[in-house]
């Protein structure tokens, strides 16, 4: 087993993603926390020409710190637009590798589906935010040593000692935040998870809220939510104050450090050793050095809270890998001659003659899930799988899919024969499709909501019409432009089922696979569909509890306990 690289290593990828941006913005920042060095030093020329008479050479010492302090400002300049560029990339880049698992269905990048709504801005919006500002630092705590290291060489070359002392506060600072290690990650940790509460319960709350209305419970509502609230504050503040306290601490050492310094060279002050162009140097670099010191305690405590973030965010990547994090992948930013061409990477279609299921096994540690279930379909035909609630139908078709988690599987699925080693990867669009029993929409148009933007115009009218939604779809305003509000909010409840039916039989899958898709259908639609599906000479897979299903069925599973108790052929 391959050992998990540890935060250092995953920065480091992260960084250098696109090292060429990366670290010309790296080498802009150091440039800028360079040029201190050269203008304390030009300031000391220049102040020991002044003490020396050489009236000419003072004005050429300061029309050089003038350029350096102007190159300086340009460097700053270049670097913040160069690094903002870094930044989006870098978020991007993490945010790309969680969405494509979380997207991809079956196959190596698939990953575990995300809890909530607001567990999902946690990962996507704070877990990102954590890990890509210990990079941040790192660009501050490298620029920072390389401008501390030369002007200790500087000062060295003035008073060796003064130099040696800068590493007390330096040493005092990591052994610290060493200290709280243990302390830093658990208090992000706890933050970290009561925010995702707090958010996911915020959108329960607006997709319930005529629920909530209606039942004149936004009173007990409001109490959960004032706890879950409360509870956030408390983490918050706890994390935020340690946060600060080593910050603080780090300032203060860094302050102590100088004093040090100070009492280490009273003596040359006192005694004259010192001339005013020395004297000049030292001052000039006092501010700056207590730089590193303070990125130092930013940086390792930014450290730990990164390794939280990197943590919580492989379990959304495929395989719970950290590595898949950090995965390498092109992106669609940039220069708009340079963005890839991004579309669906779907299976080459694969005409279905017979599907056969065969011992097909989902169990949960519950005791629920369905055990030991086989049957076959043959193309072009209706199957109608029935029992009673509970029974294990939709447990049946996710695990038939390869769409069942959290759960032990068994049994083979073979499609004209042969075993379908990724079932997740290959029963995908065109060669199947699937409806879950709650159609999820999106809030966008009829046409975008069927398309999802990867269908061809032609292929989105036939759909609506075998969907038998054409209809309601032309008396609308707006016709496909037509906005359906959140979640399809806009539409009726038939019209949600039928617009997420013509959005599964878009791209005219070889098989088709419906969970309870009358429960928001009259007859008469529920029968025109049918009819519609089978002209279409499609092979159907539907829940149904409905004697217009049993009677176009050609054949009748009946699903009890989990297990596949009767089939038959329809008469």
């Amino acid at each position: 087993m391959k050992r998990e690289p540890g935060v250092w290593r995953l920065g480091w990828r992260v960084a250098n993603h696109r090292a060429p941006l990366f670290w010309g913005s790296w080498l802009l920042f150091v440039m800028f926390f360079t040029f201190p060095v050269l203008n304390g030093w030009l300031l000391g020329r220049g102040f020991h020409a002044l003490e020396t008479g050489h009236q000419s050479q003072v004005y050429w010492y300061a029309a050089g710190a003038l350029v350096s302090d102007a190159l300086r400002m340009a460097c700053i300049h270049a670097g913040a637009l160069s690094f903002t560029r870094v930044w989006v990339h870098m978020q991007t880049f993490l945010r790309a590798n969680m969405m494509t698992a979380q997207l991809a269905s079956g196959g190596p990048e698939a990953g575990q589906p995300v809890g909530s709504a607001g567990e999902a801005i946690t990962h996507f919006r704070d877990d990102v935010q954590d890990a890509t500002q210990f990079i941040d630092g790192l660009i501050d705590i490298s620029a920072g040593l390389v401008f501390t290291l030369l002007a200790a060489f500087v000062l060295g070359s003035i008073d060796l000692s003064a130099a040696s002392i800068l590493l007390v506060p330096l040493a005092g600072v990591a052994l610290a935040t060493r200290a709280l290690d243990t302390r830093i990650k658990r208090y992000r940790t706890a933050d970290r998870a009561a925010a995702s509460k707090v958010s996911g319960f915020l959108g329960d709350v607006m997709a319930a809220a005529t629920t909530i209305k209606v039942n004149d419970a936004s009173g007990t509502t409001l109490s959960h939510l004032r706890a879950l609230v409360d509870s956030r504050r408390h983490t918050a503040v706890r994390d935020r104050v340690l946060d600060e306290g080593v910050q603080a601490f780090a300032q203060g050492a860094a302050d102590v450090g100088l004093g040090f310094v100070l009492l280490v060279t009273a003596g040359g002050l006192a005694n004259g050793t010192f001339d005013v162009g020395k004297l000049a140097v030292f001052v000039a670099y006092l501010g700056w050095l207590s730089f590193l010191p303070r990125m130092v305690g930013r940086v390792l405590a930014r450290r730990k809270q990164a390794g939280v973030a990197f943590d919580r965010m492989r379990g959304l990547v495929a395989e719970r890998d950290v590595r898949n994090t950090v995965r390498a992948r092109e992106l669609p930013i940039g220069r708009r001659e340079d963005r890839p061409r991004l579309g669906a990477i779907r299976p080459e279609r694969t005409q279905l003659e017979t599907l056969e299921v065969r011992g097909l096994t989902a169990q949960y540690s519950t005791g629920g899930g369905v055990r030991d279930v086989s049957f076959s379909l043959q193309r072009g035909s209706f199957t109608v799988l029935t029992g009673p609630i509970g029974s294990g139908k939709s447990t049946l078709l996710r695990a038939l899919l390869g769409l069942t988690i959290n759960a032990e599987l068994a049994g083979d699925v073979l499609w004209n024969g042969s075993v379908i080693a990724d079932r997740a990867a290959f029963l995908v669009p065109p060669n199947a499709a699937y409806l879950s029993q709650v159609p999820q929409l999106i809030s966008d148009s009829v046409g975008e909501n069927v398309a999802l933007g990867a269908a061809a115009p032609e292929s989105i009218e036939i759909a609506l019409t075998l969907a038998a939604v054409r209809s309601d779809i032309d008396e609308m305003p707006h016709g496909l432009d037509t906005l359906i509000g959140p979640r399809g909010l806009r539409l009726s409840g038939g019209q949600r089922q039928r617009v997420a039916t013509a959005r599964a039989l878009v791209h005219a899958p070889e098989l088709v696979v419906l969970d309870d898709l009358s429960s928001a259908l009259d007859v008469e639609t529920e029968l025109q569909l049918w009819h519609n599906l089978a002209d279409a000479g499609m092979t159907v897979l539907a829940v149904s509890h409905r004697a217009v299903a049993f009677d176009r069925a050609d054949q009748v599973l009946r699903l009890d306990a989990g297990r596949l108790g009767s089939a038959y052929a329809a008469t």
